[in-house]
């Protein structure tokens, strides 16, 4: 369709074409009602059947995941009277991250803040069961506040069913495990192409480039199979940096971060180490019970947010390895804040009636922590009720001139200052190196007899086992280049109001 008159949509009044690819072209459109511009992205191949009921599907998923801050705003889809599917999208006027990264050495703290929304919006997609397959500066544009926002989410891929050597992958971001004879993906291939992304935007070239030295298709693909990446050369680059996209950019799945969340969680720890805000983690979660992989909660670097979306049968499990149900129609499914930070690898979608009611163990942590609120208040109210009672016996007996008995019958005993008190405050957190890792500390500015503390920790992301300890202090062995953070709460015996945790702290092994 290159070179061809654009199409004739609707509603829609053409003004200018603005990109062109192998798959598809990009026009400038004005929108009559409401009126604004749009990008309108039309495939140049034909569909089938199945192609379009695929790319419908794929396209209502990401139509309701527009929702995220950093995901592109799909407003409409449909098929031209030429044939030709088309997107109706946000115009993003730009700079773009696609002409900066090669004319400009961008700032490292603009390129952390980029990649972790970015992360966010992968992590998003992910848990709604989605591979984006085609990570690049070019698919991360720029809105008219400077935001940036993820496009083309696998749609163009999905139209004509076509197999997992000619979707629209660009090699010089691709993971070694796509470009093989055989190829397979899931969601670390996307971390892969996240993760060299950023590496361009860093160093103004895609990671296995090499200047002066040829770099065609084949060149290319035999070096991200054979070779690791050259370390970036920038004054203003932290090792760690380097460090944490060397790992992100492994040979091996296995040994990079296994989630989106996991290498934006690095990346705002540098954030951090630069003595810079970490840029929140805003992420739209799929998972269900089943999905949930270890326990760091929602934090100020992080909001998990429950949203409603409908999952066609069509695409649900295409961000996970194992097989998909073919046998579900399409299934509405509750999002759900959960604590894992990996993606689950649970069972294929299931219409239920708990994605409009849903059961006691499904409420999300909030439910939870209202219904022990609520039981506490009934606790708490029992107990007056018995106090009052026994007060009033006494006064009774005593002005009736009976006997103060030795033993009150039942044996209550008035319970100790600590129970019926505040809950000790939070902990403060240091931390102190050790060969191996580090050593963190707490203090209890209001001590009382027999206080334990839960810890919590958690490395690269990925929850270890709590520990409850009378100690003060626990080393904690962090491996070169991991992440290791550490919350506490004073756990007060005979308390009933619930004490407060710390603010997590995190250090990073040398």
């Amino acid at each position: 369709m290159a070179g061809a008159a654009p199409p004739n949509l609707p509603g829609f009044t053409f003004i200018e074409s603005i990109g062109e690819g192998g798959f598809a072209d990009v026009y400038l459109y004005e929108q009559r009602l409401p009126a604004r511009r749009v990008a309108v992205k039309v495939l140049k191949k034909g569909a089938d059947a199945s192609g379009l009921e695929m790319f419908y599907a794929e396209a209502n998923v990401m139509a309701q995941l527009s929702s995220h801050p950093s995901i592109m705003p799909i407003y409409q889809a449909d098929v031209s009277a030429e044939g030709h599917p088309y997107l109706v999208m946000e115009f993003c006027p730009g700079p773009h991250l696609a002409k900066r990264f090669r004319t400009e050495r961008i700032p490292v703290a603009e390129v952390l803040e980029t990649a972790v929304k970015v992360a966010s919006a992968v992590e998003t997609a992910h848990r709604a069961g989605i591979l984006h397959r085609d990570i690049k500066p070019h698919n991360i544009l720029t809105n008219a506040y400077g935001s940036p926002l993820l496009t083309d989410f696998g749609i163009a891929s999905s139209v004509g069913n076509e197999g997992g050597a000619e979707y629209a992958m660009s090699i010089p971001w691709s993971a070694p495990e796509v470009l093989a004879d055989s190829p397979s993906a899931d969601v670390r291939s996307d971390v892969f192409s996240l993760a060299a992304s950023v590496y361009s935007l860093l160093a103004g070239r895609s990671p296995f480039e090499v200047p002066g030295a040829a770099n065609d298709n084949a060149t290319l693909i035999s070096r991200i199979e054979r070779q690791q990446p050259a370390r970036i050369l920038r004054g203003d680059l932290p090792d760690s940096l380097n460090t944490a996209l060397l790992r992100a950019l492994a040979k091996r799945p296995g040994d990079r971060p296994q989630s989106a969340m996991e290498f934006a969680r690095a990346l705002q720890e540098i954030e951090i180490e630069l003595n810079r805000p970490p840029t929140r983690l805003e992420v739209l979660d799929a998972g269900g019970p089943a999905d949930q992989q270890g326990a760091a909660l929602n934090d100020d670097r992080t909001m998990i947010k429950p949203v409603s979306v409908i999952i066609p049968d069509q695409i649900q499990g295409t961000a996970r390895p194992s097989v998909i149900d073919g046998s579900a129609t399409i299934a509405q499914r509750r999002f759900q804040p959960v604590a894992g930070a990996a993606i689950g690898h649970g069972p294929a979608l299931q219409v239920a009636e708990s994605a409009y009611a849903p059961r006691a163990e499904h409420l999300h942590p909030g439910a939870h922590d209202q219904q022990d609120h609520r039981a506490r208040r009934w606790a708490i109210a029992l107990v007056g009720v018995v106090v009052v009672a026994l007060v009033v016996f006494g006064a009774v007996s005593m002005f009736s001139g009976g006997d103060k008995p030795e033993h009150q019958a039942g044996g209550f005993e008035q319970p100790p200052a600590d129970a019926v008190g505040q809950p000790a405050p939070a902990p403060a957190l240091s931390a102190k190196r050790l060969p191996d890792g580090w050593r963190f500390s707490w203090v209890n500015a209001a001590p009382a007899e027999g206080d334990l503390y839960k810890v919590v920790r958690t490395r690269d992301g990925q929850a270890l086992p709590e520990q409850r300890i009378p100690a003060t202090s626990l080393d904690f062995k962090i491996g070169p280049g991991q992440t290791g953070c550490v919350t506490v709460t004073v756990i007060r015996k005979n308390l009933t109001q619930r004490a407060e945790a710390s603010q997590p702290l995190c250090q990073v092994g040398q």
